[in-house]
């Protein structure tokens, strides 16, 4: 077996559930490819830094303490290979990614994968992290522009906005909405259906 010190670096960009209450990014699957793909390759068990429910899209990555912690342990030469299930784990913006893989590159190696070998020493090596990260980034620029026009959309039209509170809900306004205003509202009608239930009963015995 190689003696290295391997490490596997793993993120997920957040916690929600599906449906059926199941994560809908699961870190630990991650976690599970990566080990065995370093028993495929006779390396040692990699120890982890988990980044759980952070965006590797956000405008600093120090936003991510496992990951800045990783960074220092290849700063102090106590990490020989850093694997991640694909360049995306490490970075959603060209910059960061660029400036990160620089920097880890001189000290250690870093394996993705599904691009293979990560390194920026030779110009095809730059060429497929940089063209890595840009699409990351152009992924997430794209999906956040989606979101924001459909939410502009939906104010818009107006089909989503309260109209007791004037929040905007996604969707259909719910049932379960909970301002004061609504909880007033259905209150009151609350109040009304039982003051006709109450009054339709005194006729009914009344008549009996």
């Amino acid at each position: 077996m190689i003696q290295q010190n391997i490490v596997g670096y793993v993120r997920v960009s957040d916690q929600k559930l599906k449906s059926s209450g199941e994560r809908r990014q699961d870190i630990d699957r991650q976690k599970e490819k990566i080990t065995k793909f370093c028993e495929s390759m006779d390396w040692n068990t990699p120890t982890f830094f988990c980044d759980d429910g952070i965006s590797a899209f956000k405008e600093d990555y120090n936003s991510r303490p496992e990951f800045c912690k990783m960074l220092r342990e290849v700063r102090a030469n106590r990490i020989h290979r850093i694997i991640v299930e694909d360049l995306t784990r490490w970075s959603r913006r060209i910059e960061d990614g660029l400036k990160t893989m620089r920097e880890v590159s001189d000290k250690c190696t870093v394996t993705s994968m599904a691009e293979g070998e990560a390194y920026l020493t030779t110009p095809e090596g730059w060429f497929k992290c940089a063209l890595a990260f840009l699409m990351a980034e152009w992924s997430s620029k794209s999906l956040s522009y989606k979101v924001q026009s459909g939410m502009l959309r939906r104010l818009e039209n107006k089909k989503n906005i309260c109209e007791s509170c004037g929040v905007v809900h996604l969707g259909r306004h719910p049932k379960t909405c909970e301002c004061k205003q609504c909880l007033e509202r259905k209150g009151r009608e609350k109040r009304r259906e039982k003051y006709q239930t109450n009054k339709i009963t005194k006729t009914g015995a009344s008549l009996g």
